[in-house]
């Protein structure tokens, strides 16, 4: 077996470490399911919607790792915008935008009452770090081989 060491490969292996960084928190949020509201810091009951987000991420996440390891690999152009729409259309709304959400949204006075929210893990987002690592971690994967897929000419017949 030959080992790739072009921007590609390296991008499919980022790709695949990105996906898989939240499969933990999107599994636990999947696991709520039997619960129709949860009761989070203070008592505050809220609807649990955190369980359809959980599942909808889960199979993302897969159609993602197949998209990767069957098309992107290869060079077939299509899979680069499907990673794209991945990056942009799920990871930042739902892995990074929560977490500013969060932080913006509340006055300062109610700061103290959600870190024990964040930190038990209950709600879509994962830690900040975690978060943005993943989404960069995405983000750096579709910039290295973007030549390669918008200018080339891998992936086509004959290419």
């Amino acid at each position: 077996m030959k080992i790739r060491h072009d921007a590609v490969a390296i991008s499919s292996i980022l790709f695949t470490l990105a996906l898989l960084i939240p499969v933990p928190s999107m599994l636990g949020n999947a696991w709520t399911m039997r619960e129709m509201r949860l009761v989070i810091a203070g008592g505050l009951e809220i609807g649990n919607y955190f369980a359809p987000i959980g599942f909808a991420s889960l199979a993302i996440i897969v159609v993602g790792l197949i998209v990767i390891w069957r098309g992107y690999i290869k060079g077939v152009r299509w899979t680069w915008f499907v990673m794209f729409l991945i990056a942009w259309g799920w990871a930042c709304p739902i892995l990074v935008l929560p977490e500013f959400h969060w932080r913006n949204m509340l006055p300062i006075s109610q700061w103290p009452q959600w870190p024990p929210l964040i930190l038990t893990g209950v709600g879509p987002q994962l830690g900040f770090t975690e978060s943005v690592v993943a989404f960069l971690l995405m983000v750096l994967a579709l910039a290295l081989p973007a030549k390669t897929f918008l200018l080339g000419n891998r992936g086509t017949p004959g290419g």
